[in-house]
């Protein structure tokens, strides 16, 4: 799978989440118009629940971008020596682990043993999930804090204001999933109207995370410039 095939997988995700707001907003238009309570209540609970599918929707098209993206740079077989220098931080990963997990017998040797690989000309195979842990509560910092760490050289979205909308939905999800607050108290608070603007956002923001992620991998901004040269993309476009 390519990073923009990431799309057709969230699409899909998408396209459920959007069924769902359409029975909402059916179920709205008849509470309405029949002064049906049953409807109303319904239409409630399942905006509260609507956090839950838009999350999930949102959670599973950022891990995917995230591992495809790794597996991808691992294909490129950048050498450690001619990566971006702060990116040693994820290539490096095992190497960081095993010498904070070494006694004080081997400290040394490992700290030598982590920085003769920092210059290597070895091939850096990226373990592709190294993100999942950080990538069970998506909050907006999360997001921000993978591109940091990868050194992508735009934001994590493409409006601040999705900031917001972000950490909304994760809290949301957070306090009906876990079970601080019912679906009927949740859906109180919001109108079928307001989760439209929500599912258009996490959709911006999907689409410009993939985007991102596509330009990052196909000008090889993870490689140091001085050796970008060496790994030049085949869809990279000329210049000249």
């Amino acid at each position: 799978m390519s990073i923009i095939q990431v799309l057709t997988s969230a699409d899909a995700r998408l396209g459920e989440v959007q069924k769902l707001l359409a029975h909402i907003k059916k179920l709205e238009d008849m509470a309405e118009k029949e002064k049906d309570p049953v409807s109303a209540e319904n239409a409630t609970i399942l905006r509260g629940l609507f956090f839950v599918h838009l999350y999930g929707a949102f959670e599973n098209s950022i891990a995917l971008s995230v591992q495809v993206l790794l597996q991808e740079i691992t294909k490129v077989g950048v050498s450690y020596s001619h990566f971006e220098h702060l990116l040693h931080a994820v290539a490096l990963d095992p190497d960081f682990r095993s010498v904070a997990d070494a006694g004080w017998q081997s400290k040394w040797l490992k700290r030598r043993e982590l920085l003769q690989k920092q210059l290597s000309h070895t091939s850096c195979a990226l373990n592709d999930t190294l993100f999942h842990d950080q990538i069970e509560n998506v909050w907006y910092a999360t997001l921000s804090n993978i591109f940091e760490y990868l050194c992508i050289p735009v934001p994590a979205v493409p409006d601040n204001r999705m900031r917001g909308y972000i950490d909304e939905i994760v809290n949301n999800r957070n306090a009906v999933a876990h079970g601080r607050l019912s679906p009927q108290t949740v859906g109180r608070l919001t109108t079928s109207a307001e989760l439209a603007k929500r599912l258009d956002a996490i959709t911006e923001v999907i689409n410009h995370v993939v985007t991102s992620f596509d330009s990052y991998l196909t000008n090889r901004e993870f490689v140091a410039i001085p050796h970008r040269p060496h790994y030049v993309s085949p869809t990279a476009v000329d210049p000249a």
